[in-house]
């Protein structure tokens, strides 16, 4: 039993990687379930035996999505070790790592939101509310400390989110740079973005 299922989750991931490639080139709406079967070499009923339906593959990508991209941000937005400048860095580096190294599926997730059921948009939208609270309480928490400033917490981390989910429009392996510069010089743009000030400056009065 367990072989015949390692098969079936084996074909059923070769499917989402296929449908992937797919409404990344075509869009969601311009992908027919044919066209997914004819990238396989494999008939509709083949897909059918795996997926209900075109939307339950689009839904399918969606999950993939959150425990894939937001594992690693969530795991570093959770974490309490080191000072709230150190750890919004170390979040925004790994967000938009994660943005890059998973760039169809980043678009997917922003892009065909449209064609999500009502049940399924709600909860999409819930994950990314959650998020962005967690991130304005990281940021609230630098205010406190003194290191950061910045007079609207909440606005301030839609403001990174917004920054960095929309990375897969532009980002290019080709461009002048690297994608760990590129990480680089977002962390440090969120930290300008929050007003960050060491204590040391602070107190020194420089």
């Amino acid at each position: 039993m367990r072989v015949k299922q390692h098969i079936r989750e084996y074909k059923r991931d070769l499917i989402l990687e296929k449908a992937l490639e797919l409404f990344s080139e075509k869009g969601f709406q311009g992908t027919t379930i044919d066209d997914i079967g004819a990238s396989l070499g494999a008939s509709k009923p083949f897909i059918y035996t795996y997926f209900d339906s075109k939307y339950s593959i689009l839904e399918q990508l969606y999950d993939r999505a959150y425990g894939e991209l937001h594992a690693g941000t969530l795991k570093a937005l959770n974490s309490k070790e080191g000072s709230p400048k150190d750890r919004l860095y170390r979040l925004v580096m790994i967000y938009v790592e994660q943005n890059i190294e998973r760039q169809k599926l980043t678009a997917i997730m922003l892009e065909e939101e449209k064609n999500l059921n009502p049940k399924k948009l709600a909860e999409v939208r819930r994950k990314h509310h959650e998020f962005d609270t967690k991130l304005a309480r990281l940021i609230q928490e630098g205010v406190s400390a003194g290191e950061f400033h910045v007079n609207d917490a909440k606005l301030a981390s839609l403001a990174i989110s917004g920054m960095v989910r929309w990375v897969h429009r532009w980002y290019s392996p080709e461009g002048r740079l690297s994608s760990s510069e590129l990480c680089q010089r977002f962390s440090e743009l969120a930290l300008n973005l929050v007003g960050y000030r060491s204590k040391r400056t602070t107190i020194g009065g420089t």
